[in-house]
């Protein structure tokens, strides 16, 4: 009985020995593992601030709440959040080892897709005008590729690794003064050839339309009184890199009773560029509708364009 007692506990700490170094081995692979984390940020902006300030869009990043989507390579997308100056992913993302490069990515804001080449982008439909639309509206991708480097960390920073806006921003500066002192903008239209469809993007074709009954048309009702203060409005179209295709803007105002609407249609010559803002100062004065200073600024450098000039017909009731 001793001799088998002896031979038991022979058992019993091997079988204990083995089981430690299973334990090791499963703690010793999971130190292993290489984790991923992330920096991003918007342009080459160079300090941290709201993802937009006010109405300033040159300092521009992402605030807190922000979500992107990530795509490692061909593995399923990844949610990661913003908060407190820190990404955090719904899922870890590990790195294979310290020299394999990978590919990512990555988009803002985030919505499931199951592949990049089919990413559902905003709506460009729901607009009202505003810069918190503008913010629920816009769309920025990055792509790099790179290896665990120093720390493992992915830097979606820099030239040509930041994000980048894809659609178009128009800001529409209007006037308080001359005729617009006492009236009342009752709407603005922007229309063109699937300017604001339905679209997804794909990092390897670019954005991709796919038209309905209410893609060429943007109409923003306002009903908002003048009262000699100077009003902004910011929209965002899809690109337009045709020059053939014609964008009309349409600008409908009340004054002492009547209802009046200024239109453009000669707008084959500004092309809409994705990520870029082109910015029109609006003077109305004797019923005729003054587009000037207009410029391409804000998200990417570009060149100035010509003043516009458009004349306000009264409506007829």
């Amino acid at each position: 009985m001793k001799h088998q007692h002896i031979i038991a506990c022979i058992c019993l700490s091997m079988s204990y020995l083995t089981s430690c170094q299973s334990e090791n081995l499963t703690i010793s692979t999971q130190t292993a593992r290489l984790p991923i984390t992330i920096v991003a940020r918007i342009g080459n902006t160079p300090t941290i601030s709201g993802r937009y300030a006010g109405d300033d869009l040159n300092h521009v990043d992402f605030a807190p709440g922000d979500s992107i989507g990530i795509f490692m390579n061909e593995d399923p997308i990844v949610l990661w959040n913003y908060s407190s100056l820190t990404w955090t992913p719904k899922s870890f993302m590990y790195w294979t080892d310290k020299t394999t490069p990978h590919s990512f990515k990555a988009f803002y804001p985030y919505t499931y897709a199951t592949s990049y080449e089919a990413i559902p982008m905003p709506n460009l439909q729901e607009q009202t005008g505003s810069m918190a639309s503008v913010s629920l509206c816009d769309f920025l991708v990055s792509s790099i590729t790179q290896s665990y480097g120093d720390d493992g960390t992915v830097r979606f920073q820099g030239t040509n690794k930041s994000f980048q806006h894809i659609s178009s921003l128009i800001c529409l500066k209007i006037k308080g003064n001359e005729d617009l002192s006492e009236a009342t903008l009752k709407s603005i239209r922007i229309h063109g050839e699937n300017l604001v469809s339905p679209s997804i993007y794909s990092f390897e074709e670019g954005v991709k339309l796919s038209p309905d009954e209410f893609s060429d048309e943007l109409n923003i009702t306002l009903n908002q009184p003048v009262r000699g203060t100077d009003q902004t409005y910011f929209l965002i179209v899809n690109e337009k890199l045709d020059n053939s295709d014609i964008v009309t803007l349409s600008i409908e105002y009340e004054k002492d009773g009547d209802i009046y609407t200024a239109q453009k249609s000669n707008f084959a010559n500004n092309v809409f560029k994705g990520g870029v803002q082109q910015s029109f100062t609006i003077v109305i004065r004797n019923n005729v509708l003054t587009l000037s200073g207009a410029e391409i600024e804000s998200w990417t450098t570009g060149e100035e364009m010509e003043d516009i000039i458009i004349n306000a017909e009264e409506k007829l009731s």
